[in-house]
């Protein structure tokens, strides 16, 4: 049973992971732009009910209304372990059944009743006992019954023409998709089988993307100089060179303070010299007004007045500047000579020149390094390769393809017997929609003949033809319900309590995930496994993969590496760290 489950749980979810498609890799700048090759799966996950979609949400209204009870998870799990005892667990599922019995118990009254009641009808008609006397009483009252009773059964005949109809509609699309199953089937393995085809190229195409990364490593390991040296250049520029023109402008500031220093050294020279000869023609000077003043010509009045009162001014003609008192910038010039000596433009010069040398020395420093981190990538791509051939992912995909391919031969030999039944059903639902579609015909005839025909002054034995007929149209209808309404009641029971059944206890559950939930159970399906999913596929009952978290996943879109777990089988991460199969490519950068 689970494995069987298994394989439909998958055929149902083959749509699911069909529109999941592979996930693309997004077209980023500088990044390596590939995808997965996608797999066309021929399956829709698409449903439309169709005209028949009130029908179904009809069906489903009333059947929560008739069995509102939850699903009975523990009577499952009894009857999957055969623990299931008549005697004790009847009072429970009578409890659980209790709208489908009452249903029945009507149904069989039904059945029982209606040729009870024709019976004695026919039997009535038969000794001319049935229809009271041969005459007619009007009553006041008589119109207004009579128009009641008329638009009852035209309500009555109409529900049924609408019941009728639904039933030609389901009929038709019972046959049309029993005859598409076959192909759905079909198709459904087909995809299984593209999807466990294409899991292992798609491993081996993500392993084989190393000789793509490779590739892209050696292609910017041989433009190093464009790759690192430029972006080392790109880094360094904007924040070197305002520095570099700073220094080149103090380079300018310092050549012209040499040049002020020069001019000022030069005039303190030329000040000092001056200064010199101005005291010594003062000197001169003084000494020649002495030699007046002593002189013959001042011993006499008024001159001797004058000249003693100039004598004390002599002093004055005296040299107080003093050339030595000038400030030497000696010193500072020596020490801008120093700096100038030092070339601060040339330096600029070669710094610039460093920059913009920075690709070429990158890519002339780096030419050792660069062989042996090839040398390494190689063996790191012969590693990889030996490592894609030791993954063990395709033992575990062959064996479930060998459960999967054994389903097709089952269904192969079930299908054609279901469609052969399938038109024998068909053609009874046929029949029995015509036979009913008869009945309510002969009740249409009989209103309409009845309406027209009508004449209030005749009698019960004096009626008109056409009132006459419509008499007869419902007699008619009345007789086949007697005869075969309580045939149909039995199909109808039977139908009803298998088909309340497998949607309340399959379809319902299989739809809210509550049926996945009990096959989860551990120990349920296998008493010596844990999880059976996970003993089935990979051989260990105690991974926890279940119904749900397969069922979930595909429905996400996951791979079947992941849904499946196959880690477990052989981890990927593991083996394929790129980090431990580089290391000596980390010790040749470091180094």
């Amino acid at each position: 049973m689970a494995l069987v489950f298994s394989v439909l749980l998958l055929l149902g979810l083959c749509g699911k992971m069909a529109s999941g498609g592979q996930p693309a890799f997004d077209n980023t700048p500088g990044a390596l732009n590939y995808e997965l090759p996608t797999t066309e799966y021929e399956t829709q996950d698409t449903f439309n009910a169709g005209i028949i979609d009130p029908l179904y949400q009809m069906v489903h209204i009333f059947l929560n209304v008739v069995q509102p009870n939850d699903f009975p998870q523990d009577l499952v799990k009894k009857l999957i372990q055969k623990r299931f005892d008549i005697s004790v667990d009847t009072k429970e599922v009578a409890i659980y059944e209790i709208g489908v019995l009452i249903c029945v118990i009507l149904g069989l009254l039904f059945i029982f009743l209606m040729p009870l009641v024709g019976f004695f009808f026919c039997m009535c008609r038969c000794c001319n006992k049935c229809g009271g006397e041969m005459h007619q009483r009007q009553k006041q009252n008589e119109s207004c019954r009579r128009k009641c009773l008329a638009i009852s059964l035209l309500l009555i005949c109409l529900l049924m023409s609408l019941g009728i109809a639904f039933g030609f509609v389901a009929n038709q699309q019972t046959r049309t998709r029993i005859q598409r199953t076959q192909k759905l089937a079909e198709s459904n393995y087909r995809d299984l089988r593209a999807l466990l085809t294409e899991a292992p190229k798609q491993i081996d195409y993500i392993l084989g993307q190393y000789n793509t990364t490779k590739n892209k490593a050696f292609s910017d390991l041989d433009s190093i100089d464009s790759v690192l040296g430029g972006r080392i250049k790109g880094q360094l520029k904007p924040k070197v060179t305002p520095v570099l023109e700073e220094i080149k402008a103090m380079a300018t500031a310092i050549r012209q303070t040499k040049d002020a220093l020069q001019n000022m050294s030069s005039s303190l020279k030329s000040l000092r010299d001056a200064s010199t000869q101005l005291s010594t023609n003062l000197t001169s000077v003084r000494n020649s007004i002495e030699n007046s003043l002593n002189s013959n010509d001042c011993a006499s009045d008024p001159a001797s007045k004058i000249c003693d009162s100039l004598r004390p001014q002599l002093s004055n003609l005296g040299s107080n500047h003093n050339g030595s008192q000038l400030p030497s910038v000696d010193r500072e010039l020596n020490t801008v000579n120093d700096v100038d000596r030092t070339d601060l433009e040339s330096l600029v010069k070669r710094g610039y020149m460093s920059i913009d040398e920075i690709p070429n020395m990158i890519q002339n420093q780096t030419g050792d390094v660069i062989k042996d981190v090839k040398k390494t990538l190689d063996s790191v791509s012969f590693k990889v390769k030996n490592m894609s051939q030791s993954i063990p992912v395709e033992e575990v995909l062959l064996q479930f393809s060998h459960y999967l391919n054994a389903a097709p031969g089952t269904s192969t030999k079930s299908l054609p017997r279901v469609e052969e039944y399938d038109s024998y059903w068909w053609l009874g639902g046929l029949i029995v929609c015509f036979l009913l579609t008869l009945i309510v015909t002969f009740f249409y005839l009989g209103l309409l003949c009845g309406v027209f025909g009508y004449d209030k002054r005749a009698t019960p034995t004096r009626r008109g033809c056409v009132s006459n007929t419509g008499g007869i149209f419902l007699m008619a209808g009345v007789g086949f319900s007697f005869l075969f309404c309580w045939i149909l009641m039995i199909l109808v029971v039977l139908t009803f309590v298998v088909g309340a059944n497998v949607e309340k206890l399959l379809c319902e559950p299989y739809e809210n995930k509550k049926l996945l939930q009990v096959l989860d159970t551990p120990y349920l399906l296998n008493d010596q496994w844990q999880f059976y999913l996970s003993g089935i596929l990979l051989k260990n009952p105690d991974i926890n993969m279940t119904f749900e978290q397969v069922y979930r996943d595909c429905k996400r879109g996951r791979g079947v590496y992941a849904t499946f777990q196959l880690e477990n089988v052989f981890n990927i991460t593991e083996n394929f760290n790129i980090e431990r199969l580089s290391e000596d490519i980390v010790k040749e950068l470091e180094s």
